[in-house]
């Protein structure tokens, strides 16, 4: 896992766990929103990367 993926994992889990205490407000949530997003998109891509380095060998 690169170290921008782990740091929006971190980052997220830091949400999480703000929004189980006490609750985000709405830019929270949307920012929560959107780091999940961009994780999934990387992970996708990473996903693709590796498949395609798996294809050329």
């Amino acid at each position: 896992m690169n170290t921008q993926t782990e740091v929006l994992k971190r980052n997220i889990d830091n949400m999480i766990i703000q929004d189980n205490q006490g609750g985000l407000n709405d830019q929270e949530k949307f920012i929560m929103q959107k780091l999940m997003r961009e994780k999934y998109q990387q992970e996708h891509e990473s996903k693709q990367e590796q498949h395609e380095e798996d294809k050329g060998e």
